[in-house]
Formats: structure tokens, sequence, C-alpha cells
């Protein structure tokens, strides 16, 4: 049967998903209702989908089974998983059917043997960009154009704020509009929530606060002024990162695929393996310039997310935000140079022009010492010239006599 197409946009139009039956179970609504991630729920429906297929069992059935019992029945997807060399999915199936019981309060124990250990492939072949990189990662579309003015302010954003690609993708015009317009507060205060970043949850955090310098508040001020031309005045709960041709889109924010093209394109241009930078490695990026900076360690991992670890916590004052935001500045994100490097660069430069000027005189002597010698040859030239023909008369006068 022939997929329906949108009457307006041409584009096909969404069909029921494949775990859509489960979602009628009341077990699996109620379990997967305390998954806010959109991008969670849909995975672990497809994990729980695949267990239930390949056992011949309901979610009701399943949890009927003895801790023995389940756990049998969740390896043997596993090993079948592993055999096909399907690592990080048997990992997956193994946490969803975990989750799926313990939510339920009902028992499923694997063995220590049944542990999947965590090969982490990336971080081998990894590339973190510099900062010169990123500049000329978000300078890498030349034409003047929206993807331009987009993909700029997508990679300084990441770039200057250290924030996750999801995080970024839930940012609303309400968290920056009064701090763009109609100038520009630098740094650009953003409070990151349980809402804008669902990790936070993992950390145990409720908040933090991270922030924009002025390459960034730039960048995402002429990309919210291009919106703004072409579609009007923006309401406060717009997603600022939408898809770039809005009326072929039927999402109401860029996908987190098309962050992940957008970066690897742009690595690519300015001669990076595309293969070695995704999102992460900028928000890596990110770390690098706070460890580059004089920032305390405490600091540098509130900026970043994360939970302090240990009494640490208690004794960090997050609510003091103007401390916070001045400790970020120290940190040096900026395209420019600094004062020493420039100085540096200046006294290079002057040493270079002392040294090209008296190249300049050596070779201007050493043109004027050659000038006078070719004078001189020609001179004695001459000379012999002269001679010579004397010699020719007094010869032609002796023949003749």
């Amino acid at each position: 049967m022939a997929r329906l197409r949108d009457p307006v946009t041409r584009l096909f139009v969404s069909g029921p998903k494949c775990y859509a039956s489960l979602l009628e179970d009341p077990l699996v609504e109620e379990w997967i209702g305390s998954y806010r991630c959109e991008k969670t729920r849909d995975g672990y429906l497809r994990y729980l989908l695949r267990i239930c297929v390949e056992s011949a069992s309901s979610p009701g059935r399943l949890l009927e089974l003895g801790p023995e019992e389940a756990r049998g029945v969740v390896m043997r997807i596993v090993q079948g998983c592993l055999k096909e060399d399907k690592i990080v999915t048997a990992r997956h199936i193994q946490a969803v059917a975990k989750s799926f019981f313990e939510f339920h309060d009902r028992v499923i124990k694997f063995k220590r043997v049944d542990r999947i250990k965590k090969i982490r492939k990336k971080i081998a072949y990894e590339v973190i960009p510099s900062k010169d990189q990123i500049y000329r990662m978000a300078d890498a579309v030349k034409k003047k154009c929206l993807k331009r003015i987009r993909n700029r302010a997508v990679i300084l954003c990441l770039f200057q704020s250290g924030a996750r690609v999801g995080c970024l993708l839930n940012w609303l015009v309400s968290m920056v509009r009064d701090q763009l317009y109609p100038e520009i507060k630098i740094p650009v205060r953003l409070k990151i929530t349980n809402a804008i970043d669902t990790k936070l949850s993992g950390y145990g955090l409720s908040y933090y606060y991270t922030f924009l310098q002025a390459e960034a508040a730039q960048a995402l001020k002429e990309y919210l002024d291009m919106r703004m031309k072409l579609e009007g005045e923006l309401r406060d709960d717009d997603y600022i990162f939408k898809p770039l041709h809005q009326a072929l889109s039927q999402k109401e924010r860029t996908n987190k695929n098309r962050i992940l093209e957008l970066v690897k394109s742009a690595a690519k241009r300015i001669g990076l393996d595309p293969r070695c930078v995704w999102t992460h490695t900028i928000r890596k990026s990110f770390r690098k310039v706070l460890n580059a900076s004089s920032i305390d360690e405490d600091t540098k991992e509130a900026l970043m997310g994360h939970r302090l670890p240990g009494s640490r916590d208690n004794y960090f004052d997050s609510h003091d935000l103007d401390e916070i935001a001045r400790k970020y500045m120290q940190a040096d994100f900026s395209a420019s140079k600094k004062t020493e490097d420039l100085q540096k660069d200046l006294e290079a430069g002057k040493a270079e022009i002392e040294r090209l000027r008296v190249d300049l005189a050596l070779a201007h002597s050493g043109r004027r010492m050659l000038e006078e010698e070719l004078a001189g040859q020609a001179r004695t030239l001459a000379e012999l010239k002269d001679e010579m023909r004397r010699l020719a008369r007094d010869l032609k006068s002796l023949k003749e006599s």
C-alpha cells in the first residue's frame, strides 16, 4: 500500500508507531510516563516491544515470571544481539528490562557474568576542535544566506555555552529576548532547567546556569533578526532553533540529527575528518577553554551542568549568579587574540621588518659594488679595444713600407 502524502507540503504523512499497541497497556503507559525525554521514550518502547515479540509474551506476562525465568528470557535475547556484534543494543535491552521490572516492584537480577562492559570506541579517534577550528567551522559556509547565519549561531552557541545538543534545541525565545534586545547584554545568562536539559535529573540537579559571550550572542541575534524578518514577531514560547524551511516542515524545532550533520559538514569543510567530530566534541572544546582559564574547579563543573561531589555541592553558592558570570568571563572564548599574544606578534613583526631592512641594505650595497666593478671592466675593455686598433694601424704601416 502506497504511503499517503500531505496535500500541502507533499511530505509523507507519519503513520502509527510500531509500538502503538503497547501504549494501550496501562502497565506500559504508567512506566514510560516516568521518562520525559522523547528520544528515551521512543527507544525504550522499541526495546520493550522487541523483548515482548522475541519472548512471545505480553508485558503483563513478563511481570508474572520469576526472577530467574525473567533473567533467562532477557539473556537469550541479549545473547542473540551479542552474536550479531550489537553490543549497545544488548546493553539497552538489559537496561529496559530492569527498568520495567523495577518500576512495577518486580525482581530481575542479572549475574555478574551477564554484565556487558561498555566499550568506548569513539574516545580512541575523536578530535576535539581548537578554538580557531571552531570559528573556522562557524564560517564554513561562505555564501551569505540563512543557512550560514543559522549554522554560525548553532556552532558558537554550542561552543560558548557548553550545552548538550538536546538542551540547545529546547532553548526558547523568552530565555534570551530581554538580553539581546534592544542591546546585547554580555554575558547572556541562560538558566538551564530539567525541562530544558532532561539529563539534569540524572545528576540530581534542578537547574544550572551557563552563558554566552559576545560572538555567540551577536550570531544568535543575527539569526533571530533573520527569523523575524521572514516570520514576523516571535512568541516567547517559540523554539529558537527551528527547521530552515518552515513551510516544508511539520516539526516545531530542529532535529538532533540535523545538528549532527551540520557539525560534521562544517568539520569536513575545514579539513577535519567528519567521522572524528560530532556535537559532543564541541562540548569538550568548551571544557578545554575552561581548563585553560583561572576558573576554580567547582565553578568549571557547575558551568558544565555537573553535580559537585560530596559536601562540595553544599558549599558552592549556585545562587550568586553575578559571581558565576564574572568567573565565566575569565575564560577566553573570543575569536580575537589576547593582548599578550598581540604584543608578541607585534614584536615578531618588528623584528622581521628589521631583518628585511638589513637584507635590503646589503642588497643595495652589493648592487653598488657590482655596478662599480662592471664600470671598471667596461673601461678596461675600452682601453683594450683602443690598443688593438693602434696595433692594427702600426701593422698596416709596416706592411706598406
